[in-house]
């Protein structure tokens, strides 16, 4: 240390003489520029004193005689007098006669009339101000420095000049004077500095080994706090490789040696595609100067990943150079919250457990004949398929209709188990339909190895378990077959007065009557949450109307498949948050239904507010099925295409989800339709969304 101390006392003493050397070369080159220029300006104003005492008519005289005359000496005696008590070396006049030759007229040393000597100023002789030049050297005049004035005639015309010579050659006298004096300065200089650098350095060093000690110690503090934070920290910068200083959680998290690794294959080590994603991005991050921007940028990257069995969350923090505003480095905070997520999905579970404990106490009889009609499906009409010999097209589309029904009506009881299990049986009924050996036999044995029930039975122990062993069990009660019913209604309003007969026949009717809206009363928590699923927000549904009585087992089918309309609304229909404001909308999205009697039919309304039927999408769709040729959908109408939705297997969506795309539903709204002699009319338009108006009879019989 003292080694290194005593070299850089000598470095610094080194660098101070060279600093004060300079800064004297500096002020002598000022110096020197400055009496230079002095002498110059000297100069030129004695030139423009003794052009303007020249009297141009005598001059212009002496020009023509070329002789001395008593003018000649006169002005000849006044340069000597000036030239005696300026200090100046010459002053003369001359006049030029070629472009290169000039003539003296008047000399302050001897007679040099008509002498003649080369043109070196030729500005002189055109210039009708006064200057000066700097010195020009020579061995016969020594080192000058020359200042003009113009002679100008009445004409304004320049017949002449006046020349003022300095000798500055005591300049450098004076300049070698000064030599020593500086070099002594110096030395003296050096050495005070020297001393005070020398005690200045041991105090500083001193000073700086406290600091430094203290900064190892904050450092190490930092480091330990870091370490045991519970988080990882790490940094990058625009090469995106980490810097060598991370937190030891780091290493827990993603792995051991991290040091100049890249950070995108640190946390995406096996996707490509999503390597690039996250490099681009943070070039783009790095390029940018506004921090609003950065930010935007930012918020396309990852904030949770599941690496190493870890579900990790991500935080981004600049690093920011504050007097330029540029990114400097990326700091990323890592923080485990695998157990976290592992209790947001436990309590998500029990949220939606819950809600399907609710919506089976709600509605429980309705719950209660889903659940036979599936165990009929899987007991009944599954081991049939074995045996079944029909063509297989016609058993798959059934059996989807039949699938794709159920995942409705069970979502609509949040039995998610069976959502999930009966969305896998669609892929495996996909994948098995593909084979060129998939017989209608093969489709029930493949059915019956799928144990159906299995989902159905997790579902029903959740309720057990929670209301009841008795829960599922249907309450004992006396069943009136429908026809009995009916011939006790002709009785009565054959035997009885209208009057009494019509009050009668309502009470019988209300064993087996409810209201048409009764049928759709789960609809709106059916909206809501698939709305939550699909991450959109819309108005609640309220059923408007509907309340007359109607045959619920006639129309019973026809409302469940509904399922598939109002899905089809929320997911095709209503547009996120960001395009509806962009299309001017309200945030919110709105579906409505209303239901009413027109004479003796009902009018039912089901509409959104969305963006409206993709009418070239279900073209495109149509053309791929083969259900048109290009040549045949080029000359339909949109009124025309609107009824392929109802066609097996279309669908706008590229991918099916667990809530829509598999292009059955609306082909089952149609078969149901169909069954109760009902119509239905569609109106879509791209601004202001789509209604569904289905027309249905009250009593028996097609419209």
């Amino acid at each position: 240390m003292e080694n290194n101390r005593r070299r850089l006392a000598r470095t610094v003493n080194v660098l101070i003489l060279a600093l004060l050397v300079l800064i004297q070369i500096l002020l002598i080159r000022s110096w020197y520029n400055k009496t230079l220029d002095d002498i110059g300006i000297n100069a030129m104003t004695i030139s423009r004193v003794v052009a303007d005492s020249v009297n141009i008519a005598e001059y212009e005289k002496l020009l023509a005689e070329k002789e001395p005359n008593d003018y000649f000496r006169e002005m000849q005696a006044y340069f000597q007098r000036i030239q005696a008590e300026t200090g100046v070396k010459y002053v003369y006049v001359e006049h030029r006669i070629s472009p290169s030759q000039i003539e003296y007229i008047f000399d302050s040393e001897k007679v040099s009339l008509g002498e003649t000597d080369e043109l070196s100023t030729p500005a002189a002789h055109t210039h009708t101000k006064a200057f000066h030049t700097r010195a020009q050297t020579s061995t016969l005049w020594g080192t000058l420095i020359t200042g003009y004035a113009p002679l100008v005639n009445a004409e304004g015309q320049v017949i002449g000049a006046v020349g003022t010579d300095v000798d500055i050659q005591y300049i450098y006298q004076e300049l070698a004077k000064r030599v020593g004096q500086i070099i002594l300065y110096t030395a003296a200089m050096v050495v005070l500095f020297g001393l005070l650098i020398y005690f200045t350095l041991s105090e500083e060093i001193r000073r700086r080994r406290v600091v430094e000690k203290n900064l190892k110690q904050s450092m190490q503090s930092v480091k330990n706090l870091l370490n045991n934070a519970g988080q990882g920290f790490l940094s990058f910068g625009s090469d995106l490789c980490i810097e060598p200083e991370y937190s030891i959680e780091c290493q827990r998290l993603l792995g051991p040696d991290l040091d100049k690794r890249n950070f995108s294959d640190l946390i995406y080590p096996e996707d490509q595609e999503q390597r690039d994603f996250v490099n681009k991005v943070l070039l783009e991050c790095f390029q940018e100067n506004d921090p609003v921007r950065r930010e935007v940028f930012l918020s396309f990257l990852p904030d949770v990943i599941f690496l190493n069995n870890y579900y990790i969350k991500i935080e981004y923090k600049f690093i920011v150079d504050k007097c330029q505003e540029e990114a400097q480095a990326l700091m990323v905070i890592l923080t485990d919250a695998t157990e976290k997520r592992a209790l947001q999905e436990q309590m998500e579970n029990e949220r939606k457990t819950l809600k399907m404990i609710v919506k089976a106490v709600i509605s429980r009889n309705d719950l209660l004949e889903l659940i036979s009609d599936y165990q009929r499906f899987c007991q009944m009409t599954v081991p049939q398929l074995v045996i079944c010999k029909e063509p297989l097209q016609r058993v798959i589309v059934d059996v989807k209709r039949r699938i794709h029904t159920f995942k409705g009506e069970f979502g609509q009881f949040e039995m998610m188990h069976m959502v999930r299990s009966l969305h896998h049986l669609e892929e495996e009924i996909k994948s098995f339909e593909q084979r060129d050996s998939a017989t209608s036999t093969g489709l029930g044995m493949l059915l019956q190895n799928l144990n159906l029930e299995h989902a159905l039975n997790e579902g029903l122990r959740i309720l057990q378990s929670t209301l009841g062993e008795n829960f599922i069990v249907r309450d004992k009660i006396i069943e009136i077959p429908e026809a009995k019913l009916l011939e006790l209604e002709d009785q009565i309003a054959t035997l009885i007065p209208s009057q009494e007969a019509n009050i009668l026949i309502t009470k019988v009717r209300q064993l087996r009557y409810r209201s048409f809206k009764e049928l759709l009363a789960a609809y709106p928590n059916t909206i809501e949450g698939l709305a939550q699923g699909l991450e959109k927000s819309l108005y609640p549904l309220e059923l408007e109307g509907g309340e007359f009585p109607v045959d619920t087992k006639r129309y019973q089918a026809f409302t469940k498949s509904l399922i598939h309309i109002f899905a089809n609304c929320v997911d095709h229909g209503i547009e996120n948050r960001e395009d509806r404001i962009k299309a001017g909308k309200e945030e919110k999205g709105r579906v409505v239904c209303e239901m009413k009697l027109v004479q003796d039919q009902i009018l039912l309304k089901i509409a959104d507010d969305g963006k409206g039927l993709d009418l070239e999408g279900i073209k495109q769709k149509a053309l791929e099925l083969g259900v048109f040729t290009a040549e045949q959908l080029a000359e339909l109408d949109d009124k025309d295409i609107i009824p392929l939705i109802f066609e097996d297997g279309l669908s706008s969506k590229d991918s099916a989800s667990m809530i829509s795309g598999r292009g059955i539903g609306m082909a089952i709204v149609k078969q149901e339709l169909e069954k109760i002699g009902g119509h239905l009319d569609i109106v879509t338009n791209p601004d202001t969304g789509t209604e569904f108006n289905f027309l249905l009879p009250m009593e028996g019989g097609a419209i």
